[in-house]
């Protein structure tokens, strides 16, 4: 049975420290050799560069060891299961909740895939090549603290997307109508966002729409609300599905916008109230 990567890690550090100690010996030999040369002083050069070249084996049977350790193979352990389970294992033991769902790994709201067959990560949106699963996970760790996420920009391009379903489900539904839109399914509005090949994948949508529905007084600027309501649809298609931070899941299937009489009157876009739940 393979070794886990990170103790392949720990092992090929030890060897390669080993090696970078031999090659800072031959290094400081010949740095001496190149100030004698400077100086004039030539009358030992020959035995001088013959320990030089000695010392040099250490470094070459180092190099040797260390490349014959390497016993790992990553586009198989990312096939196959075992570089997940170590990846699971380290997750838990730094406490960070990193869920799997249909192939899909979430340590919300960063998403993660594996690519066995470039031997690589993709971390939200970025090829990371760079396995050690200690260092992924305190990758994801990091991106946790630093990602940002605008509600109303979302919004503003979800209800774009929306005005371009919704008159399909109800013809006599205006954006500027007062009171509440037809309920058009999420699967809809991410047919119309991923419009032109943008890379935008359904559980990058999931997690938007999760961090939306923790903004529940959101508005557009034309003063509608959101309404994300449950259907029977959860249970097949449309399915829309997010795990959180806690492992917990989350199901959207559709959106209604609500236009409140009084904001179609005086054509004012609002901030404050709630989302019809």
């Amino acid at each position: 049975m393979t070794e886990p990567l990170e103790a392949q890690i720990l092992l090929l550090e030890e060897r390669i420290a080993q090696v970078e100690k031999a090659a800072s010996a031959v290094l400081g030999r010949v740095r001496g050799v190149r100030k004698r040369i400077a100086a004039g002083d030539i009358t030992q050069l020959g035995p001088l560069l013959d320990q030089a070249t000695q010392l040099l084996e250490p470094v070459s049977d180092g190099l040797g060891a260390t490349r014959g350790a390497l016993a790992y193979d990553p586009a198989t352990a990312l096939s196959d299961g075992s570089y997940l389970a170590e990846l699971k294992a380290e997750a838990a033991a730094q406490g960070l909740v990193l869920t799997e769902r249909d192939g899909r790994l979430t340590a919300f709201p960063v998403l993660l895939r594996l690519l066995p067959q470039q031997a690589a990560l993709r971390v939200g949106g970025k090829i990371e090549r760079r396995l050690r699963p200690s260092l992924v996970v305190r990758e994801l760790r990091r991106r946790q603290a630093a990602t940002s996420f605008n509600a109303g920009a979302f919004l503003a391009r979800l209800f774009r997307a929306y005005a371009w379903v919704a008159p399909h489900s109800d013809a006599r539904w205006r954006p500027d109508a007062p009171g509440d839109g037809p309920v058009v399914t999420l699967a809809d509005i991410h047919d119309v966002l991923s419009l032109g090949g943008a890379d935008y994948p359904p559980e990058a949508f999931a997690v938007d729409l999760l961090r939306l529905d923790r903004a529940p007084d959101t508005r557009t600027r034309q003063g509608h609300r959101f309404a994300l309501p449950a259907s029977t649809g959860t249970k097949g298609r449309g399915r829309i599905g997010v795990y959180d931070e806690a492992g917990v899941e989350h199901v959207y299937f559709g959106i209604r916008f609500t236009r409140d009489a009084g904001e179609a009157a005086n054509g004012q876009g609002g901030a404050g109230g709630g989302s019809a739940r």
